[in-house]
């Protein structure tokens, strides 16, 4: 009754979701653009040829069309093609079309079923039916005739039956991937199941699942705890794929929690600063007193990895020095032109002259403050006009997230600053991006989707073509756990809980690094993706 309700919700998306349009066109480059067009299954391609090192985002900017296009149109292609490979490329309606009928044979159709060029074969019993449940929020009481008759709305679309569907979605393209390409014997049941206690009961009632492989879910915190002591009297495994707290793993052996928490953080944090941020004044800003133990932990990594002093050439003393004597000749504002203060000491213009090869010691300094008491009022008595200063902001809130982005904005343009924002600023959307651009703001995130990557290509040209939309994050999200976990399962069968401790593979957008803390606990994802702006657009940072 349950699949039955939920196909009801599949064949309406269909009908009822508004398609998204992934809108990528730039103007193409004419010069590099083949003409030489054919028609290939009843519709006009060009032919590429691909050139020297050219990449499918390259090409795709050429003809004005996505990398998924050409991912779709050219299965098993890389995102960096071998130079010679002919390529279809889609062709646009209003430009005039020149037929080569021979052309078409020499295009390879090679139909792969890979997502990842690097999969590894498991090793499983051919003949062992998994059985996997899968729990979820699906609201299908909210699911008559009324709401599947009611004209498409942004209302709608905010419904609850909708809320986790693209997670499903990206779920069943693994499930499907994995029973197809392995000949995976699965037996999957879906629960409906949210914060109400009687559908957890309901599910915990069914027979079926005291023999259950594997659970993932719920979602719901209350609802997981249940079902998480029901798996432990059973010995299930239990996958919590949403939730960030760490508290639920301890004691409970049978626990995997994916959302890495926040305090693996600061082991990217100590590889960050060691790397880029040794030679600078570091300021570490509290949203308010509820942080203070991560910003205690900031503080000692800080403090472990930043040098006593910095040495500044003079040259580029005396070029920042000029540049503000100059504007404060303009501005007309009384200054003394043989000092100069800044990094909260004052420096002697006339040992600097003297000495323009030589350089200047600069203590760096660490400064903590409460934001909800000091603002950054502190920090400008610290800060260096004359080379960088780190902030380090804390805080989970947004609206405080936008205050102090445009305050330390404006602190940059008398003292260079760059920014690391934690926990989580990238779940906050709107941030002003020119900010963070200016101050190569460094984030962190649970997952980081490169839409020029074969694999997440290969996912979006798939989920398009079942369900008629564009994938929400949470669609990639469901697709890395079927994935993962299905893998695992058939790798390790009932030793699963011991082999996810070490066990890798290829995922869209993250990685799971799975660690148990003590024999008695469960297994949490570990890894943080960290990455920054630059010209609009993510650019990961690699660290081990």
């Amino acid at each position: 009754m349950i699949m039955k309700a939920f196909r009801i919700i599949l064949s309406s998306i269909l009908v009822c979701l508004a398609v998204l349009i992934f809108d990528t066109e730039v103007k193409a480059q004419e010069s590099l653009k083949s003409q030489i067009v054919t028609e290939y299954d009843g519709k006009p391609y060009y032919i590429h040829t691909v050139k020297k090192k050219q990449t499918l985002k390259e090409i795709a900017d050429i003809y004005g069309v996505a990398v998924y296009d050409i991912i779709k149109e050219n299965k098993g292609v890389k995102t960096s093609p071998k130079a010679g490979e002919l390529l279809r490329i889609p062709y646009k309606q209003q430009e005039e079309i020149i037929f080569v009928e021979e052309v078409v044979d020499t295009v390879e159709d090679n139909v792969a079923t890979e997502y990842f060029e690097n999969d590894i074969e498991p090793i499983f019993d051919s003949e062992r039916l998994y059985k996997v449940a899968l729990m979820m929020p699906l609201y299908l009481e909210q699911v008559d005739d009324a709401f599947l008759e009611a004209e498409v709305s942004n209302k709608q679309l905010l419904a609850k039956p909708f809320s986790y569907l693209h997670f499903y979605e990206g779920f069943m393209i693994a499930v499907d991937s994995m029973v197809s390409k392995y000949d995976m014997k699965l037996d999957l049941k879906v629960y409906d199941v949210d914060q109400d206690t009687n559908k957890v009961v309901s599910a915990m009632n069914d027979p079926w699942l005291q023999s259950a492989d594997i659970i993932v879910g719920p979602f719901h915190v209350k609802a997981f705890e249940r079902v998480m002591a029901y798996a432990a009297e059973n010995d299930i495994l239990i996958v919590n794929p949403m939730t960030n707290r760490d508290d639920l793993v301890i004691g409970n052996r049978n626990v995997v929690k994916v959302k890495p928490s926040y305090r693996y953080q600061m082991r990217g944090l100590d590889s960050l600063i060691r790397d880029k941020y040794t030679d600078n004044n570091v300021f570490i800003i509290a949203e308010d007193t509820n942080s203070m133990d991560y910003v205690r932990m900031i503080e000692e990594i800080v403090q472990n990895n930043i040098n006593p002093y910095s040495l500044v050439s003079n040259k580029h003393i005396k070029k920042i020095v000029k540049k503000h004597h100059d504007a404060w000749l303009i501005e007309e504002v009384e200054f003394d032109e043989n000092t100069y203060q800044s990094d909260n000491v004052t420096l002697d213009l006339s040992l600097i002259n003297q000495n323009p090869d030589d350089s200047t010691m600069l203590r760096n300094q660490i400064l903590f403050s409460n934001y909800s008491i000091d603002s950054l009022n502190e920090a400008k008595k610290m800060a260096s006009s004359i080379r960088n200063n780190l902030f380090i902001v804390y805080g989970e809130n947004k609206v405080f997230a936008t205050e102090v982005l445009n305050k330390i904005n404006i602190f940059s343009g008398e003292y260079p600053s760059k920014l690391i924002a934690l926990p989580d600023w990238s779940k906050f959307d709107r941030l002003f991006n020119e900010n963070l651009m200016k101050l190569n703001t460094v984030f962190f995130d649970d997952d980081y989707t490169n839409y020029d990557s074969y694999s997440v290509g290969k996912f979006v040209c798939k989920f398009r073509d079942n369900y008629g939309t564009e994938p929400k994050d949470i669609a990639f999200h469901g697709f890395n756990i079927a994935w993962y976990f299905l893998n695992a399962l058939m790798n390790y069968g009932d030793d699963i809980n011991i082999g996810i401790t070490t066990y890798e593979i290829p995922l869209l957008n993250t990685r799971y690094s799975f660690e148990r803390r003590s024999a008695e606990d469960g297994v949490e994802n570990s890894y943080w993706n960290m990455y920054y702006y630059k010209d609009y657009e993510k650019n990961l940072l690699q660290y081990e």
